[in-house]
């Protein structure tokens, strides 16, 4: 179990992860785009689709692995509606589609979830002094419980914990929710 002062330790990190995200897409999209950390939260691993709306709650997910001295799994996860926001934001036109998603949606989406998961590494490198190697990126659109099965198994062991930052981009008017997920190794 984490002390008081880990887990504040953590929430830092996140803020400081979650400025460099924003920074990172502000520069990629040429505009204004700001990201707020309502809650960060450790959460044994059983709990998670509960608090993510249950494990039949339709998401999108994107998974990437850590290793090196820094080894962990990361899953970034939207609501449908958010991730529909999301990619009309990205590519700058309304977008209307639902699952699957064309290869230009997947790869925005898998671009965007690189960007946040290599801001948040960097802040955790920065702080810890560890170095990562970050994978490529892999996409999936699936129930919750599906979701967070599949990330268990890449990780090859069963972490009983997560972090849990729950985000939302902001540009203009317009608000996307994102859970992101860090589960040590």
């Amino acid at each position: 179990m984490l002390s008081s002062l880990q887990i504040d330790a953590l929430r830092e990190m996140s803020n400081i992860g979650c400025g460099n995200a924003a920074t990172a897409l502000s520069t990629m999209l040429n505009r204004r785009v700001d990201m707020q950390i309502p809650n960060v939260n450790i959460l044994p691993l059983a709990d998670v689709a509960d608090s993510l709306g249950g494990a039949e709650l339709v998401l999108t997910g994107v998974f990437f692995q850590a290793t090196d001295e820094l080894t962990c799994s990361i899953l970034w996860l939207l609501k449908q509606e958010s991730v529909t926001k999301l990619l009309s934001i990205l590519l700058d036109s309304e977008i209307t589609s639902k699952p699957p998603y064309s290869s230009m949606e997947q790869s925005a989406l898998m671009e965007v979830g690189n960007i946040l998961s290599s801001s948040y590494l960097s802040a955790l490198s920065t702080f810890t002094g560890l170095k990562y190697q970050l994978s490529v990126p892999a996409l999936a659109t699936d129930m919750a419980g599906a979701i967070l099965d599949i990330a268990l198994m890449q990780l090859g062991a069963y972490s009983d914990q997560a972090l849990i930052i729950e985000n939302t981009l902001c540009d203009g008017d317009e608000s996307v929710e994102a859970t992101f997920l860090l589960i040590p190794d």
